[in-house]
């Protein structure tokens, strides 16, 4: 049937078209998983091995920033830096191949370890948002890397949010954006139970503007500045991204706050990627990640 547009971990997939029995979906789904190159491959993984991989990607970015700042001491860049800067640039590249053989095969098992516990929804503005930055197992039509979710600003004319899928590998020209409008397509997302997904929309939103909520959430919020996120990776650095203070802070849970890589340029420049924390499925999804609970909490 061609169902799956995109898996991600924690047993969620998007699907091209929903049918109208709800378990023919998830059945289809994993029959198509099955049948990938990542599904057909994937093993029980052992813990840890993600970490591995920080681990070697957090070493490069070091190496690299060490010797940004040689040159800049030093005043120029020797042929020996410049050969061990193409190095890195190879080293990170087979790291992240690595990562993204892994994001993917875990998320094929996710999906088989709790298929029987997925409900099917329809994809909206919401469900999207809550999926902005996390790696994907999706293919970029232009070069076959690994895609991800970005959003844009809210359409003056519908009052939606634009989203668009983008090719996480660093290549220059970069390709294309691939335009996301669920409003326009029968398309469906298969995952586990989420109070601030399953509220509907009127309700959930309702809860969400409520003042205690708002304070309370807030709060929450703070308590993770300076923690990484391991579902959020720096497309240039591979390196989980750390919540913060934006430097120009309005005050409010939605105004404040963006993750941000720590890495370097090899000109010694900050890393310049950054993921705005601009909505309350992003903010409910963050903390269901962190604590196990999102924003409404049944």
């Amino acid at each position: 049937m061609n169902l799956l547009e995109a898996l991600f971990s924690g047993a969620k997939a998007f699907v091209k078209e929903l049918v109208s029995v709800a378990r023919t979906v998830v059945r289809e789904v994993l029959k198509e998983v099955d049948q990938s190159a990542f599904g057909r491959s994937a093993t029980r993984l052992v813990d840890g091995i993600a970490d591995r991989y920080f681990t070697q990607a957090r070493d490069l970015s070091e190496e690299e920033s060490e010797l940004a700042e040689k040159s800049r001491r030093d005043g120029l860049r020797t042929e020996a830096d410049a050969e061990r800067l193409r190095e890195i640039a190879a080293e990170r590249e087979r790291v992240r191949a690595k990562m993204e053989r892994i994001n993917a095969e875990r998320s094929a098992q996710d999906l088989r370890d709790h298929a029987d516990e997925t409900l099917v929804a329809r994809l909206d503005d919401d469900e999207l948002s809550s999926t902005v930055g996390i790696l994907a197992a999706k293919v970029c039509p232009a070069c076959g890397g690994t895609m991800r979710i970005r959003q844009g600003p809210v359409a003056s004319d519908t009052g939606i949010r634009r989203f668009y899928w983008q090719c996480t590998e660093p290549n220059l020209p970069m390709c294309p954006y691939v335009k996301l409008d669920p409003s326009k397509v029968n398309a469906g997302v298969v995952r586990l139970a989420d109070p601030d997904l399953d509220t509907p929309k009127e309700q959930r939103r309702a809860v969400w503007n409520r003042n205690d909520v708002i304070a309370e959430t807030h709060g929450r919020v703070r308590q993770h500045l300076g923690d990484d996120d391991k579902q959020v990776v720096c497309p240039r650095h591979l390196l989980p991204m750390k919540l913060l203070p934006k430097r120009n802070q309005g005050g409010r849970v939605l105004d404040s706050y963006e993750y941000v890589c720590l890495g370097v340029t090899t000109d010694g420049k900050a890393c310049e990627y950054k993921i705005d924390l601009q909505t309350m499925p992003q903010v409910a999804a963050m903390l269901r990640r962190t604590e196990g609970e999102g924003i409404i909490r049944h």
